[in-house]
């Protein structure tokens, strides 16, 4: 094949198809259709990235054909590409409109008489997450097209401005910083590391979990995303940044932020629809989508350990086989007791603080194995007035044995009489008589002048509560109780 004279190269950062139309201008052909059909290449094939096809162009022209390929986003099949090895989807790249910084053009202009031979569409401006020109730091402007045969020498007819009528648009346009996550994406294509959270998935999730949770953190969780133009999609990529960039701890903070503020908005904070809004419902797309990556499996487990979700429940795509936390109301349900008494139980054990005493018993949260425990205990609590009864004591006795921590209340009742108002845990009070009968065992003949606790105190001139106190740290030796007696009162003491 003879070569293309004279020699246009092709510069680092400008598309094929950029070439390609620089190539049509210098030979003098009406279009870059007519230009490709006369190197027997059709358009389509190198809009696709056909490999042939960019080889037959770069031996038509003398071009190093790796240079090409290496900016070339070649199809893989529906809607999908590959450039420099990243799986990129068509819906991340821009077809249908004409995307440029006015400066960069007139630096273009500058080089040759022809601006259709000299000014290069550039690789990044093709890719929708870039807005911002990284060489000037002005936002990129749009011109729409209304099909894409209108890319016959675009540059020329979508941006006929040139010298001053550029400058123009350079001086009115919005001047900017570009977007962290736009300098992620070109750094990684030209095989930069970045963050290692988002270095581990592919770019697509990369982008799109950045921007849905910059969505989310930026506008708020209700907002409808067909509102959002291309500055606002800008703005989310740089606020989802911060978070992303951080990994795994920067994202449940991001989760930790949502809940909190969906609270301070009274909405109660338990319905994850709510709480998550656009980001919820983008990984609630269907299965025929791209995999929405890691960020789906991390939002489970943050609402799966946070929020009260109850068992066989779908969430994020999957069952959920077993709780992790409860609300007061849900749990008060499962067990059938009163929510409120609950909710004292669990303030009594600090499983709920005294700051919480506003919030509403379906806001509340306890963990499941220490909710399910207080729970248990209510169904199991006796009231005070039982327990001499059923521990063989006298009321004095078991008012010392709650005073020296023997004894819990599930709950401290306020007001008189208060321990006449309050459970105690059955099981607990077992083990106080378990302990009991292990250091006082059954004795067969008791010796006659062994006395009783309250004979004891009354001849030793001891308090009950010091008493007690002893008989538990096993200071008392010589005690015991007649075979088949139990509790306090069948205690029989060597004075």
């Amino acid at each position: 094949m003879a070569q293309l004279f004279p020699y246009l190269p092709f510069h680092e950062n400008e598309t094929p198809a950029s070439w390609a139309a620089r190539l049509s201008v210098l030979h003098g052909c009406p279009s870059p259709r007519t230009f490709l059909s006369d190197q027997g290449i059709a358009p389509s094939d190198l809009l696709h990235g056909r490999r042939a096809v960019i080889d037959r162009l770069c031996s038509a022209a003398g071009q190093d054909a790796e240079a090409v390929w290496r900016n070339t986003a070649s199809s893989t099949g529906y809607q999908s590409f590959v450039l420099r090895d990243e799986r990129i989807p068509a819906s991340m790249m821009v077809r249908e409109e004409t995307r440029f910084c006015p400066l960069c053009l007139l630096e273009d202009d500058c080089r040759a008489d022809n601006p259709g031979i000299a000014r290069q569409d550039r690789l990044s401006w093709s890719l929708r997450v870039v807005t911002t020109c990284p060489t000037h730091g002005l936002a990129l402007i749009h011109r729409a097209r209304d099909h894409r045969d209108n890319m016959r020498h675009k540059l020329l007819v979508h941006v006929p401005e040139r010298a001053e009528a550029l400058l123009d648009l350079a001086r009115t346009g919005l001047h900017r910083e570009p977007s962290p996550l736009q300098s992620y994406v070109l750094d990684r294509l030209d095989g930069r590391k970045g963050p290692e959270w988002l270095d581990g998935q592919t770019l697509e999730q990369a982008v799109k979990a950045t921007q849905m949770l910059g969505i989310v953190m930026a506008f708020g969780t209700s907002i409808n995303l067909g509102s959002i133009d291309r500055d606002g999609w800008d703005l989310a990529g740089r606020s989802g940044w911060q978070w992303t960039s951080a990994g795994k701890a920067g994202l449940h903070s991001a989760f930790d932020t949502l809940h909190v503020l969906a609270m301070d908005r009274g909405q109660g904070g338990q319905n994850y629809a709510t709480v998550f809004g656009q980001l919820h419902r983008w990984l609630l797309e269907p299965g025929d989508r791209s995999d929405h990556g890691p960020i789906k499996r991390l939002l489970r487990n943050y609402i799966l350990r946070n929020m009260d979700v109850c068992v066989g429940r779908e969430l994020l795509g999957e069952r959920v086989p077993r709780r992790h936390k409860y609300s007061i109301q849900s749990l008060a349900l499962e067990a059938g007791v009163h929510r409120q008494t609950l909710r004292k139980i669990l303030v009594e054990r600090r499983l709920i603080t005294h700051n919480d005493t506003g919030k509403s018993n379906s806001i509340l949260l306890v963990d499941v194995k220490q909710g399910q425990d207080a729970a248990a205990a209510l169904n199991r609590s006796v009231p005070f007035v039982t327990l001499p009864a059923r521990m063989n004591a006298t009321r004095p006795i078991v008012s010392c044995l709650i005073e020296l921590g023997y004894l819990t209340p599930l709950f401290r009742s306020q007001g008189e009489n208060k321990r006449d108002k309050c459970g105690f845990d059955s099981r607990e009070v077992d083990f106080v008589l378990d302990r009991l009968h292990d250091l006082a065992p059954e004795i067969p003949h008791l010796p006659v002048e062994w006395v009783t606790l309250t004979q004891c105190t009354k001849r030793a001139r001891i308090p009950m509560r010091d008493l007690l106190q002893r008989i538990f740290s096993g200071e008392v030796k010589n005690i015991g109780r007649a075979e088949g007696d139990q509790g306090f009162n069948a205690l029989r003491i060597d004075i």
